[in-house]
This record gives structure tokens, C-alpha cells and sequence, in this order.
């Protein structure tokens, strides 16, 4: 059986994950950071889903 990859994310407490989904989302939307951390953004995401966790829903919560 292959063993599955883990990001960086995987292996945060569910606070920072969301933390950093949040700010980056956030720096996007200011235009600090580049359209190009949607990418990140994607890989936060599924590391949350993973967990059973939707970040997007908490994201809107937020705003």
C-alpha cells in the first residue's frame, strides 16, 4: 500500500491552519500577496478536509 504524502499543513494545530488560510485569503484580497497563493490556499484547504474540517465556511464566518 502507498503511503500518502503530508504538507506542512497536515501536521499544523487546526487554529494556525485556519490562521493562515484566513491572512492569506485576506493578503490576496488587499493585493499583498500574488494570485498565485491560491495555490496555498488549495493545499490548506484539502489538509482541513482531511480532517473533516471546512475552512471555507469559517472563512465567511469571518468576514
Amino acid at each position: 500500500m502507498e503511503e500518502e504524502k503530508s504538507s506542512l499543513y497536515d501536521r499544523l494545530p487546526l487554529d494556525l491552519l485556519a490562521g493562515f488560510f484566513y491572512e492569506i485569503n485576506k493578503n490576496i484580497e488587499k493585493g499583498i500577496l500574488s494570485n498565485a497563493m491560491y495555490h496555498e490556499i488549495r493545499l490548506i484547504e484539502q489538509s482541513a478536509l482531511k480532517r473533516g474540517i471546512s475552512l471555507e465556511y469559517s472563512h465567511d464566518k469571518a468576514y
